[in-house]
């Protein structure tokens, strides 16, 4: 139950490439949204938001997700072995979302390279939280390759890491956290207070799997250097951020970070690659390259491990 092997992890990525994310089927992240929903509904209804509070309301919310893992868990392995396998195999799949990454940049960038900016933005606008009805060519190529610099950390790195660590329940409760980081972890009046555990433990859950995606960045493009990704990082409001995309930047010679508008309010943020050109239409296909050459070294290096780890268990 909790380690995985490394055939689930190849099995979860194969899949992934074969099928995505289908709409329609149960999902992890759903039924984290549904619960954060009526539990946030419920919690806040006679009681004050509160740090507390929504502490309570990420352990509700976390407990419930591992608990039907649990008991689905213990139905399959009553029913067959390979049942569990499966079931286990099933929750790693949904847990990353490479396919479903790619599918949603690739949306981006087909109006982008016939000029269609109204569309581009209309695609854009369903992967960033930033305001992007004016946005140009190149600010549209920024967001882009900035979403996908972020979200190969935390839609693949990230879970693949935690189920290395936890099996199949670590990358479980990552995408709940993630999930719920997403739908609470807010700087608003409602969520300054209420979302504040779920954005720190989402940070916390992070912080290694953001170094390894640098990491992998270093290794394979001499471009990147690590001291500089470091340094340009912590320039960063998040703590985990500005590693995959400083490490991003350096890799396609672009230029990223800078000014945002979110309901019409700007925020600075750090640009890295200060020196680096404009972000074009090819540079986000280019981004895409790198995260499918990060997401298969990094998931052969976790299947090999666990490959290693089990030759040496009866050791």
């Amino acid at each position: 139950m909790w380690r995985v092997d490394p055939f689930q992890i190849l099995s979860a990525m194969l899949l992934d490439l074969l099928l995505g994310d289908p709409r329609g089927w149960p999902h992890i992240a759903r039924g984290a949204g549904w619960l954060s929903v009526r539990y946030e509904k419920l919690l806040t209804a006679h009681l004050r938001r509160s740090v507390f509070l929504g502490s309570v309301f990420w352990i509700l919310v976390a407990g419930t997700m591992l608990a039907a893992y649990t008991a689905a868990y213990r139905l399959c392995l009553a029913a067959s072995p390979v049942a569990a396998w499966l079931l286990g195999t099933f929750v790693l799949y949904q847990a990353v979302a490479a396919m479903d990454l790619s599918r949603h940049v690739k949306a981006v960038i087909r109006p982008l390279s016939t000029g269609d900016l109204a569309a581009a933005r209309d695609r854009l606008a369903q992967i960033v939280g930033r305001d992007t009805g004016e946005l140009g060519e190149g600010d549209i190529s920024r967001a882009a390759i900035e979403s996908v610099a972020e979200s190969t950390t935390d839609a693949v790195i990230a879970p693949l890491f935690w189920s290395f660590v936890a099996g199949a329940p670590g990358a479980l409760l990552y995408r709940t956290a993630n999930t719920l980081d997403s739908m609470v972890g807010h700087r608003t009046d409602a969520y300054e207070k209420f979302g504040k555990a779920s954005a720190r433990i989402d940070d916390v859950l992070n912080w290694v799997p953001a170094r390894i995606c640098a990491a992998a960045f270093c290794i394979f493009n001499s471009a990147v250097r690590w001291k500089t990704v470091r340094r340009e990082a912590a320039a960063h409001a998040s703590p985990n951020a500005g590693w995959s995309e400083a490490a991003m930047a350096h890799a396609l010679g672009v230029r990223l970070g800078g000014d945002n508008f979110y309901d019409g309010q700007r925020v600075a943020g750090p640009v890295f690659n200060p020196s680096g050109r404009t972000a074009a239409v090819a540079d986000i296909v280019s981004g895409l390259a790198w995260m499918w050459r990060i997401v298969i070294v990094c998931a052969a290096v976790f299947a090999m491990l666990l490959f290693a780890l089990k030759f040496l268990q009866p050791l």
